[in-house]
């Protein structure tokens, strides 16, 4: 299915089948109350996060504090197909505990997620977390998972998204604090006293502080990747510095690209260092696109590896090169794996929210009044038809920001 065509979906069914679910938990907890306040001996816990494969990389804080809080936890993931690699990335969960729904038509996502269900009841979780913000469909998933206990995001009186009232641990969206502390409040929340409203009233830890999940590579993976390299672009040598240029982002917030002209224009100011070797990343269906690029800047010092590398190799990749430059997408969190300095830039969304993590990660946003435009308070779905705030950010800037990693 079409992002387009699901949202439409989750913004139609959504409310009403998660007024009735609140019904529904009404009237069972007036015989049989779950559990709220403080979580003790917490052994397997499910964590619902179908899509958006960047912002899974920010789970790892919460991780890590979940095992503080119950040692020898037991994680497991409800994900859709495609975003299992995601999951893998953070090196915490079996894959034998990633549970997925395929959501290539309709009749597929309503037989899977009936399946997975059926299966996720009968495994009996001490509790399920909804990591979406602009998810109906993530909070149903969870309340239907039979957990003992529920946690997710609540609007209280604000004009956010409705999404019931049946999560015994309601946490209030905050859009003033980073999502990897966003995210590590939602534990937090379970080991809050009964009666606090709105949870949670725990301090917000630094984000300097918090621990992120690290890539290890073996010496064969990077020769393999290097060979990638060099097949792609001879011109490749022990002098090269392997500078990312990636264009693309998801088809969920198109607005979020930064003009394809810009990036060309940036690769070629790149290129008068002889020693740099411009690398294109990115999915298959962007390699007509990518051609365009290569073609464009004319170099043999270009390497075009989209569509020719599977996630790991990407990862690889990226602990190799020297420098990335990329729209806000996934890739930029990916990076937070490794040391790689990275330039996201960014406009409908914003980096005090969705900031890459870690040691040299930059952001550059044009900061115009109406930005961000895009947040929990709109479904995501922004008014706006003209990313100006994209075109605001000049390769001057860019390229600039470049040289104070590339001297």
């Amino acid at each position: 299915m079409k992002p387009d065509t699901m949202r439409k979906i989750d913004a139609t069914l959504g409310p009403v089948i998660c007024a009735a679910l609140s019904l529904r938990r009404w009237l069972i907890g007036r015989f049989m109350p779950r559990k709220d306040g403080v979580l003790n001996g917490v052994k397997k816990i499910l964590f619902v996060k179908p899509a958006e494969m960047g912002s899974t990389i920010l789970m790892y804080p919460m991780l890590r504090r979940a095992q503080q809080l119950w040692p020898g936890v037991e994680f497991h993931f409800l994900v859709f197909a495609e975003n299992t690699a995601a999951v893998n990335m953070l090196g915490l969960v079996s894959e034998a505990n990633i549970h997925t729904i395929r959501t290539t038509d309709m009749k597929t996502f309503v037989k899977d997620s009936l399946a997975v269900l059926f299966k996720l009841n009968c495994m009996r979780f001490d509790v399920a977390l909804d990591l979406e913000f602009f998810s109906r469909a993530s909070a149903i998933l969870t309340e239907l998972s039979g957990a003992a206990a529920t946690c997710g995001f609540n609007r209280y009186t604000m004009e956010g998204m409705y999404k019931g009232s049946f999560f015994s641990h309601p946490v209030q969206y905050n859009c003033h604090i980073h999502t990897a502390q966003t995210f590590l409040s939602m534990i937090e929340a379970l080991n809050q006293p009964t009666g606090q409203i709105p949870l949670v009233k725990a301090p917000v830890k630094p984000l300097e502080q918090l621990e992120l999940a690290k890539l290890a590579t073996s010496p064969d993976e990077k020769s393999q990747v290097r060979r990638l390299v060099s097949e792609n672009c001879p011109a490749v040598n022990e002098q090269s510095r392997l500078v990312i240029l990636n264009a693309n982002s998801s088809d969920l917030v198109p607005l979020r690209r930064w003009p394809l002209d810009n990036f060309i224009e940036l690769g070629r100011r790149l290129l008068v260092d002889e020693n740099v070797v411009i690398v294109l990343t990115g999915v298959k269906s962007e390699r007509s696109e990518s051609e365009h690029v290569q073609a464009s800047l004319g170099s043999a010092r270009v390497a075009n590896l989209v569509g020719q590398t599977s996630l790991r190799q990407l990862l690889v990749l990226y602990s190799l090169c020297d420098l990335m430059i990329t729209n806000d997408s996934g890739p930029s969190h990916f990076a937070s794996l490794t040391d790689l300095p990275v330039i996201t830039l960014f406009g409908p969304e914003t980096p005090k929210l969705y900031g890459a993590l870690g040691r040299n990660k930059v952001a550059i946003a044009s900061d115009l009044a109406c930005s961000p435009c895009v947040s929990s308070y709109n479904h995501r779905a922004t008014a706006c038809n003209d990313n100006v705030c994209m075109r605001a950010i000049t390769v001057d800037q860019v390229f600039s920001a470049c040289k104070e990693f590339l001297i």
